[in-house]
């Protein structure tokens, strides 16, 4: 009888163990992973002239490393403005190509496009905001000055929640694309 006792209480005590060790949380946080993206598309739109439209695209479909990027250069009309949008954003190492623009919108207060110009006069403004009232750069504003040449930068940052603060320091860079940009009669 006392060997049956002592049986069930071992007994007891491994279920016990087992099914406190079955529901232990997992202490790990979870991480999320950084999007690859091979291609950016944007539209710039003139927004005196309609039918002005200049379409660039940065690829590089097999990614860092390898093969170096397709870029196309940007060519702009002096003393204009410009609608910009980003067209799209993608990984084209998956079929069908994931859109991570769908993404970026999704979790625009995580995001940010960051426009820069050097030597090119060109400038950029009036972006689109998150809900926070921080921008996001899916749309923007260029306006153009004197004939130049230069390049343009965009760079996503992806700023995790609660980081977002109005500037491109926070975060990671997802993305850095530089286009050969002039400014022409």
């Amino acid at each position: 009888m006392y060997n049956n006792k002592l049986k069930f209480i071992a007994i007891a005590i491994a279920v016990l163990t087992l099914s406190l060790n079955g529901c232990k949380k997992d202490d790990l946080p979870d991480v999320e992973e950084e999007e690859l993206i091979t291609t950016i598309r944007l539209k710039f739109t003139n927004t005196a002239n309609a039918a002005d439209v200049k379409t660039i695209t940065w690829k590089d479909v097999d990614g860092t490393g390898g093969n170096a990027p397709v870029i196309d250069a940007l060519s702009l009309k002096a003393g204009s403005t410009y609608a910009v949008v980003v067209d799209a954003v993608l990984n084209e190492t998956k079929s069908p190509a994931e859109d991570i623009k769908a993404e970026v919108v999704a979790e625009s207060d995580e995001h940010l496009f960051v426009y820069k110009a050097s030597g090119a006069n060109l400038t950029f403004s009036n972006f689109d905001k998150d809900k926070n009232n921080f921008a996001v750069g899916l749309s923007a504003t260029a306006t153009t000055g004197a004939v130049s040449t230069g390049t343009f930068t965009i760079i996503l940052r992806h700023q995790p929640a609660g980081a977002k603060n109005g500037t491109e320091t926070p975060g990671s860079t997802d993305l850095e694309a530089v286009f050969q940009t002039s400014i022409t009669n």
